[in-house]
């Protein structure tokens, strides 16, 4: 079911924001293409950090239906000295959500509809991340750039769904007690005569 977004209906002028949250093991991470914090407490009590133009989410397969799809998120100018710090958070494998947020033309999130005023568009888990440097003129300084890809639930669940093997061990693993493929092993070891009669003449 499709949800009517009032802050993009009749107007061209769409005024919006990403908010990104990251869930790891070893803590939360909260940040939005925003130019301020902003505390959106239907989705989390802590403020989504602002890091404006520094933020590049890709782009998103969006259908009417949910849809299994993946997208990447890239992080620019952050301190160098910090990389080391990324490299060991196990930011590998942990949940990553993404939403819309709108605002209005005094600049204010608008808070009605969605979670508070945010629309939820992604949910997934990272599954690869890069770390580079590039220079940025504005600061004559090397900054890093850290992008991560990320693999909605559906494409997981359809991908664990595609890996199952047509055999009784794999079978109980998904449905314990389902004994659809408990006579597997027996075939495999019979030879069938396809296309001979059942008479020895034949």
């Amino acid at each position: 079911m499709s949800e009517v977004i009032a802050p993009v209906e009749n107007t061209n002028n769409i005024r919006y924001a990403d908010f990104v949250k990251v869930t790891s093991p070893s803590g939360t991470y909260r940040f939005s293409t925003a130019a301020s914090s902003i505390t959106v407490s239907a989705v989390d009590a802590q403020p989504f950090n602002a890091l404006g133009q520094l933020v590049r989410v890709g782009d998103v397969q969006r259908d009417i239906k949910s849809t299994a799809n993946e997208t990447t998120f890239t992080l620019v100018g952050i301190d160098t000295a910090m990389l080391g710090f990324v490299l060991g958070q196990q930011i590998k494998g942990s949940q990553i959500e993404a939403w819309k947020g709108f605002f209005d033309t005094n600049g204010a999130l608008i808070t009605t509809g969605g979670q508070g005023g945010l629309y939820q568009y992604f949910n997934g888990y990272i599954n690869s991340f890069s770390i580079s440097e590039q220079w940025m003129e504005e600061i004559r300084l090397f900054v890093g750039v850290i992008t991560v890809s990320a693999s909605s639930i559906q494409l997981i669940l359809k991908n664990r769904i595609a890996g199952r093997y047509t055999n009784d061990n794999s079978w109980q693993f998904f449905a314990p007690g389902d004994t659809s493929m408990n006579r597997v092993a027996f075939v495999t070891n019979i030879n069938y005569y396809f296309g001979k009669g059942a008479s020895p003449n034949s």
